[in-house]
């Protein structure tokens, strides 16, 4: 009996040591920036830091934005906050960010794993050699919406007719397949936002940003709970026919067997970087286009003069294009943050500051695309902002993050390009009732997508 108390009361000991230390050890991240004499909004919440809000009821930039315009309220060129558990810090300077983002700023993990760096290449391969085709291809697909857009007398839910015309493009170019119209899944993302919330993933794969762990914990959460994904939702509805169009799978499969064993991408690697793919161009085109045809319900005069320009030929109807979908791009961008995690020390030049090893260091891109400072009045669309006029690159305009840029978004551009020329040429947009006042974001998307419904009048041009 001795011996089962013993090792009752040494086992209870422990527990209590673990508890205590990983008390003190959580304690200690909400209080990081304290002890460090950083300028920071001081001691957070002890799960979710500054970020108690994200994906829940609110986006995670629009949490980023806030704390962005405190530390800029309070003249701070850097400011630190804590995200879930993880120490990170948000700049305000324009010169600082050019630092950060410089050669000299220390990344961790800034090698590109060969897997990626290998699908990436056969990507571009394919995007180049079968570029012609994709044309075709998105240009049927704008037709066919363009239609069924014009048909309707009655106001329409964009985001539902969208998703269709993307799901129909992306499949039809990357699986050689054509898309089912299914009216039960549609808007798709409307599915998938009712997903769980996923606390348990946030906090740990923020705090172990490794991609061989996070890997492994995703694998390990699938067991308790399924997360829906685009990938999966869209390969269901796909018809078994295949179509004569460009099909990027056949073309895998075939730089595949050209290369060695030793090169080839495991299952579940090809797997997570398809997702990777399907994702950053649906997310990123529908996203796109809802926002635009939303913006010109709001902004006659802006739809006005690009109907009439697109009726033209020429380069003022693609510049002015650009200048418009480059507006609603700085306006709602798909990339809202650029992060990395510091590989070492850093000390910052003017300021008597050192970021310390594995702190997360974000970008605001939505942030800085709606300071008034580098936008006069941000919330207002306009195409002929000096920034959209400019052919140089800038720090404050970067919607789809640093280079390189997310794999697919090429393709996702040409869709929202060829969508929106044959939609806008052809089709007035105007509000209805039931119109939002502003474009509401969905909390819980990995990338900033609409929520809800976006309802509007889309007439053909008599």
């Amino acid at each position: 009996m001795l011996i089962v108390e013993f090792w009752i009361a040494f086992g209870a000991t422990v527990l209590l040591m673990v508890g205590f230390g990983l008390c003190l050890i959580l304690d200690k991240r909400r209080t990081v920036w304290v002890d460090r004499r950083f300028p920071s909004t001081g001691r957070t919440s002890v799960l979710y830091g500054d970020y108690k809000a994200a994906g829940r009821t609110e986006h995670r930039m629009h949490t980023t934005q806030r704390l962005y315009r405190l530390f800029k309220a309070r003249k701070w060129p850097i400011g630190g906050a804590v995200m879930y558990l993880t120490p990170c810090v948000i700049p305000t300077d324009p010169r600082l960010i050019e630092h950060i983002l410089g050669e000299e700023f220390v990344k961790l993990g800034e090698n590109v794993a060969s897997e990626s760096g290998t699908f990436e290449n056969w990507w571009n391969t394919f995007e180049d050699k079968h570029f012609e085709s994709i044309i075709g291809v998105v240009t049927e697909e704008s037709v066919q919406i363009t239609e069924m857009l014009g048909s309707s007398k009655a106001p329409v839910d964009v985001k539902a007719i969208t998703e269709l015309f993307v799901a129909g493009a992306l499949t039809r170019c990357i699986f050689g397949k054509k898309y089912e119209d299914d009216s039960d899944m549609l808007p798709l993302t409307e599915k998938l936002a009712k997903q769980p919330s996923g606390i348990v993933w946030d906090v740990l794969s923020t705090a172990f940003p490794n991609k061989g762990f996070t890997r492994v914990l995703r694998k390990a959460l699938n067991h308790v709970q399924e997360y829906p994904a685009i990938l999966e939702e869209l390969v269901s509805s796909i018809i078994k026919a295949r179509t004569m169009d460009v099909n990027f799978l056949k073309h895998m499969t075939h730089e595949e067997q050209h290369t060695t064993a030793a090169d080839r991408i495991a299952f579940e690697d090809t797997k997570s970087l398809m997702l990777e793919l399907v994702q950053n161009v649906f997310f990123i085109a529908s996203g796109t286009i809802i926002a635009c045809l939303f913006e010109m319900g709001h902004n006659r005069k802006v739809q006005t003069n690009l109907h009439k320009v697109l009726k033209r030929s020429g380069d003022s109807m693609v510049d002015y294009l650009d200048k418009v979908i480059g507006e609603t791009l700085r306006k709602y961008p798909p990339v809202d943050e650029i992060s990395f995690v510091t590989g070492a020390n850093n000390r910052l030049p003017s300021v008597d500051l050192v970021v310390p090893r594995n702190t997360k260091v974000i970008i605001p891109i939505y942030a800085l695309h709606h300071d008034a400072e580098f936008y006069p009045n941000p919330n207002r669309f306009d195409p002929e902002r000096p920034v959209l006029r400019s052919r140089k690159e800038t720090l404050l305009y970067r919607p789809l993050g640093g280079v390189p840029f997310p794999i697919g978004s090429n393709l996702a551009l040409l869709i929202v390009r060829v969508g929106l020329s044959k939609i806008l040429a052809e089709c007035t947009v105007r509000l209805s009732s039931a119109t939002p006042a502003t474009l509401l974001i969905s909390p819980n998307q990995p990338i900033p997508y609409p929520s809800g419904r976006v309802e509007l009048l889309i007439n053909r041009v008599s």
